[in-house]
């Protein structure tokens, strides 16, 4: 377990590049920067801030290596690392794989599968996931533990899904009450879609955030069910709905929005709605994605990993440049975007738009620091360190992440979990699980088809 003890300094020492992402181009050459009480004091020569602010309590030498601000991992379900193996080649896996799958969650099996999200997360060189479940306190609980921030909400449901009704109700409400003053934890609120929760409660958990001052985190026209339910229902697309309850706002991470047309676009991108695109999912379901349409008109884009098990890794290198590759093609423009704009929304943008300071390296931002090796026959030559990063690094590339001022990683390696027995639990606890599923649903073997319990 990650032990968080009273806040400390240091310094990371010496890196080879430091990509500030304070503007483009805005390189450091051998330079180094000083946390602390977790956040950035400063930036520049080693002996220029030791003079300045004192020998540091711990220093890692980063020669060789690129410093850049973590990233922001803005949709996800960490837990579904568990579920590896069971989406890719399968068609509508919402309903007719997860769902049947998370019936038979208990909140032991959902902390350890979270806990292999939340370490392959972080080894990807993301320090925040704004994830949206089941058992959030058993999510929080592996976040907490493996020294990721988290941005969390207790989904709920009035039907269709695995887990609805009153209690989960409750147990969203008292998630928020619970976690509000936590140091890596931030709870939100988070109905699950349209086409799950009632008008009336997607317009009680829009004032519950609103009376909590935090945001609301939704899924929204993921789906063609989502899109024909939610207008059979109420005569309207799920955009315009949800926009006619006034749930669209600065205040509100809306994921996907594939099943919306130009006007819809317009909505989201004028309603300052933070729109969590998930490209690794979109591309292996053959689904457009309007990532580009939305950003060119001002509206505010933000990168997410979506479930580890659609596109079966979290690799958010491979998702940024997933991104590009995506629209690109959708489009038909080799003009679309550069790597400096991705990056922005990996870091910088989406600290901005959740109100923290954090995504620069800067003083007085959040001591969130990724360290990349830059020893690869795949980094070099290094000319353009925004695109080696973006087209050309991955996640195996990354020696260090530094959550809050504190390492978390280091050579590659977690700082405090025994990464076996993570792995090892997980494993446990991924076949209990689907054991369970069959044993409640035999129509799930057929879909399922050859897979491994032994």
């Amino acid at each position: 377990m990650l032990i968080l003890p009273d806040m400390t300094s240091l310094l990371v020492s010496d890196a080879e590049l430091i990509v500030t992402m304070k503007a483009p181009g805005h390189i450091l050459h051998r330079d180094s920067i000083y946390v602390e009480d977790g956040v950035i004091k400063g930036v520049g020569g080693r002996g220029e801030l030791v003079s300045r602010f004192g020998e540091p309590d711990e220093e890692i030498d980063a020669r060789g290596m690129v410093a850049l601000p973590g990233f922001y991992d803005m949709h996800t379900h960490i837990v579904m690392a568990g579920f590896r193996g069971l989406a890719a080649d399968r068609s509508q896996v919402i309903y007719k794989v997860f769902w049947p799958l998370e019936r038979s969650l208990d909140p032991d099996i959902a902390y350890r599968l979270a806990l292999l999200g939340a370490l392959e997360a972080l080894k990807s060189g993301i320090v925040l996931v704004a994830d949206h479940y089941f058992f959030m306190d058993s999510i929080a609980r592996a976040v907490r533990e493996a020294g990721l921030r988290g941005l969390l909400g207790h989904t709920y449901m009035d039907w269709k899904g695995p887990w609805v009704g009153d209690l989960e109700m409750k147990k969203a409400e008292e998630f928020l009450r619970r976690w509000r003053r936590d140091r890596l934890v931030t709870p939100v609120v988070a109905p699950h879609a349209p086409d799950t929760v009632s008008r009336e409660n997607l317009v009680y958990l829009k004032e519950l955030a609103d009376r909590h001052g935090t945001l609301l985190h939704m899924h929204l026209a993921q789906s063609k069910a989502e899109f024909d339910d939610v207008r059979r229902r109420y005569g309207v697309t799920p955009v315009r709905f949800v926009s006619e309850l006034g749930l669209l706002g600065q205040r509100t991470i809306v994921a996907h929005c594939n099943y919306a047309d130009k006007e819809e676009v317009r909505i989201l991108a004028h309603s300052g709605a933070i729109v969590a695109q998930c490209p690794s999912t979109y591309l292996l379901e053959g689904a457009s994605f309007p990532a580009f349409d939305v950003w060119q008109l001002g509206g505010r884009i933000v990168i997410g990993t979506d479930a580890p098990c659609y596109n079966d890794n979290t690799d958010f290198f491979e998702e940024m440049r997933l991104m590009v590759y995506g629209q690109r093609f959708q489009h038909g423009r080799d003009d679309l975007w550069t790597a400096w704009d991705v990056l922005e929304m990996a870091t910088r943008r989406p600290a901005e738009y959740i109100g923290v300071r954090g995504g620069v390296i800067a003083p007085g931002y959040r001591g969130d620091i990724v360290l990349v090796r830059l020893d690869r026959p795949h980094l070099r030559p290094l000319f353009d360190p925004y695109s080696n990063l973006v087209y050309a690094a991955e996640a195996g590339d990354v020696d260090t992440v530094i959550v809050a001022g504190r390492p978390v990683v280091r050579g590659g390696s977690h700082v405090s979990l025994d990464e076996r027995r993570v792995i090892g639990a997980a494993e446990e606890a991924a076949r209990e699980l689907v054991e369970r599923a069959l044993a409640s649903d035999p129509s799930l073997e057929e879909l399922l088809g050859r897979i491994l319990l032994g």
